[in-house]
């Protein structure tokens, strides 16, 4: 079954990114009507975070504030935005299981026994 983004998923980075997503969670059997909402939802997280990045390369990372005869630079605001969309991704990855800490693959090559190889440590 195809699926789409949202209407609103209109660049062409948070569209790629739907698609990989959805690809990811079908090979691990995991989508559902729940994880397609969280997905839209990184889609769109995407979209603002590419249009952060476009007012960045716009404006710069600082800009110059005015304040009636009061002339200063200060941070383009964009810049905590970006940061905050990446760490607000970071966890809707992990709610579906898609970051390399929660990937069952890379879990299941690491011996908690140790092996042949383990040291007293381990052992104990």
């Amino acid at each position: 079954m195809e699926h789409k983004p949202k209407k609103e998923v209109k660049h062409r980075a948070a569209k790629k990114l739907f698609e990989i997503v959805i690809r990811e969670l079908e090979i691990d059997d995991n989508l559902s009507d729940r994880t397609i909402m969280i997905t839209d939802n990184l889609a769109l997280l995407e979209q603002l975070k590419q249009q952060h990045i476009d007012d960045i390369k716009l404006r710069g990372v600082v800009e110059l504030f005015k304040n009636g005869t009061q002339e200063m630079y200060r941070q383009n605001k964009s810049v905590d935005a970006i940061i905050k969309i990446i760490e607000h991704q970071r966890k809707l990855q992990a709610e579906l299981k898609l970051t390399p800490a929660s990937d069952r693959k890379v879990s299941g090559v690491v011996d908690p026994g140790g092996g042949e190889t383990g040291d007293a440590f381990t052992s104990f």
